[in-house]
């Protein structure tokens, strides 16, 4: 869980949980500066935040990576 507690450091979002498996947590990210609220899925296993929005691969460092299996469009 330190990628998605890094993650939402460096974003200036609060995290909400809502919900615990072996596998997962959900619940909101609460951007306080923005005074909005995002719910998100967070994969423990692999590392990924899933929102409404996006997916993104975070490193151990709770930065996103870029998938290696997806193509470069150029």
């Amino acid at each position: 869980m330190k990628p998605l507690v890094l993650w939402a450091r460096w974003h200036d979002a609060k995290i909400q949980f809502h919900g615990r498996t072996p596998d997962e947590v959900w619940g909101e990210l609460n951007y306080w500066k923005e005074e909005r609220m995002v719910p998100f899925r967070f994969d423990l296993k692999e590392a990924i935040l899933s929102t409404e929005d996006q997916q993104l691969k975070l490193d151990e460092a709770g930065v996103a990576i870029t998938d290696q299996a997806t193509p470069d469009p150029d």
